[in-house]
């Protein structure tokens, strides 16, 4: 297991991974990905031998994958290790659909960040082992799909993903240094079979071409990763630029207005719609479907809800907005008595519908559920009543959002539309024991909406 490091290839030791953590934003707490394999290994022993010299206290975080037969004992390998040192160890099983071969990587990756997200607190970070050969394979591959300048800067030092970051404290180092980092401890590691795989990219890359560019071209790993440096110094400045030049187009995470955007010149749509991107974390659209997108969106009427998807997002336009958020299906507001007590669960996505005051009896006749064809809401005793869809129209809400709104009824008959449309019956009992309808959205984008609504 002994690796021999090549001789241009500098010795790492875990004062090296000190200074690089010196260089990034000090978190509340350390999350280490550990896989059990030896980048992962060579990081989480380092910060293991600095435990008396880091910021933060550190935890490690294996994800079972569940893609191969083994994953089992890496699990416990994983906790094995951690145990011997007295790192505490957390270990989270994700769920994975069995997609194409070529899109596996990347569901997967989706996956374990989307798990990573959840873990995250207030300013806690999440490392990576990623090093010199995976900026390499990033950088080519981007280079093969055609990526403009953000993509050939490869993997960046420090995100942002939700509430914390993640980071690459190792992107300068080596394999062969990380592994030699092991064997001079007799740390063992795991060896994941599909490595040797060429049918996924990066083993192909690793295996058959990389070895041909060396041969011709000596140091080519070094030369990829100083050309993701210069590429990531130029992307930070168009970034800066782009930032002056928009104004607030992009500083809403969520909705983007479309007239605005049209008024503009082709080339800076696309230049705005990726720093949209980029400044709110959100993985980089391939260049070609954002050109066609931005065709389509600029040729359709007004009804029109042009879409793209990707990754694990998509942006989709309704009126005059252009929506961007995660291309999950949302959940449909469950059918629901609401016949005790002043707090009802409705859904992972739907959240909560609170009655805020004294506890008080229910008239015991209510229901709680998403809107159906022809519902109709009246506002005053003699008043006409209105049809939901129009206010959901009038809110511009778009259509593939309102199953998650909750409609609460009574005696049949639509009562309030999330917490923002009030008929008159609820109104008058609610004024009648002094109480607030409140609804609590779970979903952070139906939690947008229903403020948005308020205003």
């Amino acid at each position: 297991m002994t690796t021999a490091v090549m001789p241009d290839i500098p010795v790492f030791d875990s004062q090296h991974l000190l200074r690089a953590l010196a260089l990034l934003p000090t978190p509340r707490r350390f999350w280490v990905g550990f896989s059990g394999g030896a980048d992962s290994t060579a990081l989480l022993q380092a910060m293991w031998e600095l435990r008396d010299q880091l910021p933060a206290p550190f935890h490690a975080v294996h994800f079972h994958h569940g893609l191969q037969s083994e994953a089992d004992d890496w699990q416990e390998h994983c906790r094995a290790f951690c145990l011997d040192k007295d790192i505490p160890f957390h270990s989270e099983k994700l769920e994975i659909s069995q997609v194409g071969r070529s899109s596996l990587e990347e569901e997967s990756r989706n996956c374990r960040y989307r798990a990573v997200a959840q873990i995250l607190d207030d300013r806690e970070m999440y490392l990576t082992a990623h090093h010199a050969e995976d900026q390499a394979e990033t950088l080519f591959l981007n280079l093969m799909r055609g990526s403009g300048v953000e993509g050939l800067a490869g993997i960046p030092v420090l995100r942002n993903l939700e509430k914390g970051w993640v980071a690459r404290p190792l992107l300068d180092c080596r394999r062969a240094q990380l592994e030699q980092f092991l064997a001079d401890r007799c740390v063992h590691w795991l060896t994941d079979p599909s490595n040797e795989d060429i049918g996924f990219d990066r083993n192909y890359l690793r295996q058959q071409l990389f070895p041909l560019l060396e041969k011709r071209w000596p140091g080519v790993i070094k030369r990829l990763s100083r050309t993701a440096r210069n590429a990531r110094i130029t992307a930070t400045a168009m970034a800066l630029f782009i930032e002056s030049q928009s104004g607030d187009l992009i500083r809403d995470k969520l909705k983007m207005p479309l007239q605005k955007l049209l008024e503009l010149e082709p080339e800076m749509q696309t230049l705005i719609v990726r720093q949209w991107l980029r400044r709110h974390e959100v993985p980089a659209l391939p260049e070609a479907r954002l050109r066609e997108f931005l065709e389509q969106v600029a040729g359709s009427e007004l009804t029109n809800q042009a879409e793209v998807q990707w990754a694990d997002w998509m942006i989709k336009r309704y009126q005059r907005d252009l929506w961007l958020h995660r291309r999950k299906p949302f959940m449909t507001c469950p059918e629901v008595h609401w016949q005790t007590g002043m707090d009802l669960d409705i859904g992972p996505d739907s959240g909560r519908l609170r009655l805020k005051g004294s506890p008080v009896d229910l008239p015991g006749s209510w229901l709680v559920r998403a809107r159906k064809g022809g519902d109709r809401i009246r506002m005053l005793p003699s008043g006409p009543s209105h049809k939901l869809k129009k206010l959901f129209q009038s809110s511009f809400i778009p259509p593939w959002l309102r199953p998650g709104i909750p409609v609460l009824v009574w005696d049949d008959e639509p009562v309030a539309l999330g917490d923002w449309v009030i008929g008159h019956r609820l109104q008058a009992w609610l004024y009648e024991n002094d109480l607030k309808l409140k609804w609590q959205p779970a979903d952070p984008v139906l939690a947008r909406l229903r403020m948005d609504c308020q205003r």
